[in-house]
């Protein structure tokens, strides 16, 4: 049996809802201050179905965080992310 090693360069994350088609919104954001572990996390919404979906900070390039993130929200997630990893 072969393990799946998912290759970082070579993922993206879609921001597009697979039910509806259209494109997520972020609805909130996790930053890990309290273990060494740095599981930050991003949570969508479809604005159609209300689906959510969750995933990683780590899978989103951050120079890509712009395409996913309001411009008034970016600069407070990125001040808290940035805090957040210069803790551990």
């Amino acid at each position: 049996m072969r393990s799946l090693n998912m290759n970082q360069t070579t993922y993206e994350f879609s921001r597009i809802c697979k039910k509806c088609n259209c494109e997520l919104e972020l609805d909130d954001y996790a930053i890990d201050t309290h273990t060494c572990q740095n599981k930050h996390v991003f949570y969508f919404k479809c604005p159609q179905c209300a689906d959510y979906l969750a995933t990683a900070m780590a899978n989103i390039p951050q120079k890509k965080w712009k395409d996913f993130i309001a411009a008034d929200k970016l600069n407070e997630v990125e001040a808290k992310y940035e805090a957040a990893m210069k803790q551990h």
